[in-house]
């Protein structure tokens, strides 16, 4: 295990992220919202989500440092009375587990199908890839859309849809890496001693595609945080018991002209940490682990 630190540390992959502050600062940012999110039941002034601790008569409180505004509640507090910071806590966590659960799901059929598909070819490989033509041919949106509209809300929901719509682009990108290396030198002496072709698939072929899957595995986090806070805006998204940042962002802005506008402003800017921290992380990645692509 030290030996493995050791090496990494002295890797080129850590002597760039050392040199790059942009990176730096994107990667403390998003370590201290994921951690926030996790402990969030411990960090926040109280649980938005138990109905039974709420009271209108804390509702639209403006935030602790304007007139009218409580200690209690430091960013200020919703129609429903619940507390924007505590709200936004909670939600944060909302967000970042559809986010990664969709893109393991979506990457784990993806990359599954792309091997099989890249491997084996044939009309199996020219179905997959058809098949996958066709999804891309319609919006990811469009899709979840339509699925959220007739199946209704939840937060599995949406990781299932939104991971079932984004394996396309994993499948392509691992395709397209077996067709390269399968006639490689080490594949070909693999075939000659016996071993299983899902062996070579599992140790052979994986892990020699798995930088562009890491690349495209970290950008995804964001786009499928900023579908969910769309669903959500929609209306098709989490329950209105249980809001993420999406759904705040929703619910704030019919009130935003109204002068409340916490409701938007503090939820609007997590979300842009997060998704502006991911965003690049994953450019860093990409030019790290793929400098042609600069």
């Amino acid at each position: 295990m030290r030996k493995r630190l050791a090496t990494l540390l002295d890797s080129d992959l850590a002597y760039d992220y050392f040199q790059n502050k942009t990176v730096i600062i994107a990667s403390v940012i998003l370590l201290l919202i994921i951690l926030v999110s996790i402990f969030a039941p411990f960090i926040a002034p109280h649980n938005p989500y138990d109905l039974s601790s709420l009271s209108l008569m804390d509702s639209l409180r403006p935030p602790a440092w304007m007139e009218g505004g409580v200690a209690k509640f430091p960013l200020g507090s919703d129609l429903q009375g619940r507390g924007v910071l505590s709200t936004i806590l909670y939600g944060t966590r909302i967000s970042l587990v559809i986010g990664f659960a969709a893109m393991i799901l979506g990457g784990v059929i993806g990359i599954i199908l792309g091997l099989i598909s890249g491997y084996f070819g044939g009309r199996l490989d020219s179905f997959i890839m058809r098949v996958a033509d066709i999804q891309l041919s319609i919006p990811t949106t469009l899709i979840a859309i339509t699925v959220m509209a007739f199946w209704g809300r939840g937060v599995l929901k949406l990781i299932i849809v939104i991971g079932l719509a984004g394996w396309v682009t994993y499948a392509r990108t691992v395709r397209g890496a077996v067709l390269t290396i399968k006639g490689s030198e080490f594949i070909e002496a693999a075939k000659i001693i016996g071993v299983s072709k899902y062996k070579i698939m599992l140790r052979h072929l994986l892990p020699n595609i798995m930088t562009p899957v890491i690349v495209i595995a970290t950008v995804q986090v964001a786009q499928v945080i900023m579908l969910e806070a769309t669903l959500s805006f929609l209306g098709l998204g989490v329950p209105l018991t249980k809001p993420s940042l999406g759904l705040m962002i929703a619910e704030g802005y019919k009130m935003l002209f109204s002068g409340y506008w916490w409701l938007v402003v503090f939820p609007g800017t997590m979300l842009l940490m997060i998704v502006l921290s991911i965003n690049i992380l994953g450019d860093w990645l990409r030019d790290t682990l793929n400098p042609k692509l600069k």
